[in-house]
């Protein structure tokens, strides 16, 4: 069973009502553009901690030591990552 069609409008066509969603942070703050750099060198320094690990280009690797330094790394980048804005 399908829907009636509504044949009359409530706003012109073409318009936005007042309430739209704004894409901007609310406080007007913006991250520093360096930021976007950290979070994805920290990631990328994590992993390559971690593949280093594995081809045992590390001293004393393998080790879980290197593994749990790796993902710490990316972790921070992680996190760094939800205060982006």
């Amino acid at each position: 069973m399908t829907r009636p069609r509504k044949t009359s409008r409530i706003t012109p066509k073409g318009t936005r009502p007042q309430s739209a969603p704004q894409h901007t942070p609310s406080d007007g703050q913006q991250s520093a553009s360096w930021f976007g750099w950290l979070i994805a060198a920290l990631l990328g320094i994590g992993t390559a901690v971690i593949v280093s690990n594995y081809m045992s280009w590390l001293p004393g690797s393998p080790a879980s030591a290197w593994i749990a330094v790796g993902l710490a790394i990316v972790l921070v980048g992680i996190l760094l990552a939800t205060r982006w804005r």
